[in-house]
């Protein structure tokens, strides 16, 4: 499950409707006072309907942000670019490579050192910077982060020269995956 999935999707469409439900039940608490709860119900409803939008503006401008950011580098390592923005870099991989499914950044991971290669952003190369315009097709990543924890079968797929975490092809010699930005060794 990516970023959007995880921000967007299913918490915050379950916290929307627990919210619009309770804001119902508060209104129907009202005007048939013989119904079970109160208008008290009211306030758990607001306070979810905030969160859920909340939420959901604090994703799209963390998306800017990374999208803004990027803008100034042909090339950045992930430490630097999590550091500079104050998120974690497993989220920070995570919008990247969401951002890169939905076509609005085209970027790849060095194999060797992880860092972030810049293409395009919104259809525009990074600020004074002329680059190539062919980048991997992008996959979302899985919810392992540790290479130990691989399982046996993920190692074997590894030794294959892909990437567990993808399924991308990769080489004895790389690093990180060059798709998904994952630690291969």
């Amino acid at each position: 499950m990516g970023y959007i999935e995880r921000n967007i999707g299913r918490g915050n469409i379950w916290t929307l409707c627990f919210g619009i439900g309770f804001i119902i039940w508060g209104i129907i608490a009202v005007r048939f006072p013989n119904t079970p709860g109160s208008y008290w119900m009211f306030i758990p409803g607001g306070i979810l309907l905030i969160a859920a939008i909340s939420n959901i503006f604090s994703y799209r401008y963390n998306r800017e942000k990374v999208l803004g950011a990027l803008k100034s580098y042909q090339r950045i390592g992930m430490d630097q670019l999590a550091e500079e923005l104050r998120m974690t870099k497993r989220t920070l991989k995570e919008m990247i490579v969401d951002l890169r499914a939905e076509g609005k950044l085209k970027a790849s991971f060095d194999p060797e050192s992880g860092e972030v290669i810049v293409f395009e952003i919104k259809g525009a190369p990074p600020i004074g910077v002329t680059v190539p315009q062919t980048t991997n097709a992008s996959k979302k990543i899985d919810q392992i982060d540790d290479v130990a924890a691989i399982t046996p079968a993920m190692q074997n797929i590894k030794d294959q020269g892909y990437c567990p975490y993808c399924g991308s092809k990769t080489t004895t010699k790389d690093k990180f995956c060059v798709t998904c930005g994952s630690a291969l060794q």
